[in-house]
């Protein structure tokens, strides 16, 4: 058995406007909640509100996500059984992951428990962490370096306190560029640029250092398509995109 967390912003949550037609539990995969301490079939909806009004984790209300199109691809290419633990919530930053923080607290715990609730089911062979994150450190203009120095600070936080194997990348999209609520901020160019700075960290990260690893590069190209972007809400994928980037990077992971 593994387990596999999910971490990130709103994308990684599910924020595709809708449900899918077919929701079906995915066979060979659990979801663990805090809410109850109870390992459930994997379907949707995907992870759970915690941390009262600081809302420190969400989950995916009403809207698909990517991890259930992850976990079939992962358990079909490795026979494999899997638990799959979510630790995301939209409009965050890297920053906001960090240790010392109360989201950072919140996730740790949950993490925690998970881990030690799939090893009552039997033995844990790996843990990986998989991330889809970086829309709000393109907004806030970090730069390469700030993004990088602090994705690898939390992936050596991550791998030090709760002992993942490997730190899966998911590459982010487009999306300061496209935003309609920054459009008053830079110009187009501007916001591209700040975008691909972002990108450029992640696959700096992926090149230098072994704990890091690329699981799609699709976010880029499927941001730059309106037929796999939620029309009510820009930047983020619709159902169809969330299945591309799942089945892509749950392949990818399964290569491993």
């Amino acid at each position: 058995m593994d387990v596999i967390i999910f971490g990130g912003q709103s994308n990684m949550q599910g924020q595709t406007g809708s449900m899918p037609e077919i929701n079906e539990p995915v066979e060979g995969a659990l979801e663990y909640k805090l809410t109850g301490d109870l390992l459930e079939p994997l379907k949707l909806p995907v992870g759970e509100d915690l941390g009262g009004n600081k809302y420190l984790l969400g989950a995916s209300h009403g809207c698909g996500s990517l991890i259930p199109a992850f976990c079939r691809a992962y358990v079909a290419e490795t026979g494999k059984k899997i638990v799959a633990i979510s630790a995301c919530r939209g409009d965050t930053t890297v920053e906001d992951w960090q240790k010392g923080t109360y989201r950072y607290r919140m996730a740790y715990g949950k993490i925690k428990r998970g881990i030690a609730k799939a090893k009552n089911l039997g033995e844990v062979e790996h843990i990986y962490y998989v991330w889809l994150q970086g829309e709000s450190d393109a907004v806030i203009e970090s730069t390469t370096e700030e993004y990088l120095e602090r994705l690898v600070r939390y992936k050596n936080t991550l791998k030090r306190e709760i002992g993942i194997e490997k730190f899966g990348i998911i590459k982010v999209g487009y999306f300061y560029c496209n935003s309609q609520w920054h459009k008053n901020v830079s110009d187009y160019d501007t916001k591209k640029g700040h975008d691909e700075d972002i990108m450029r960290a992640q696959e700096r990260a992926v090149a230098e250092d072994g704990d890091f690893v690329m699981l799609t590069r699709v976010c880029p190209e499927l941001s730059m398509k309106p037929e796999y972007i939620n029309p009510e809400a820009t930047g983020h994928y619709t159902n169809e995109g969330m299945e591309i980037i799942g089945k892509e990077a749950g392949s990818a992971l399964a290569k491993i």
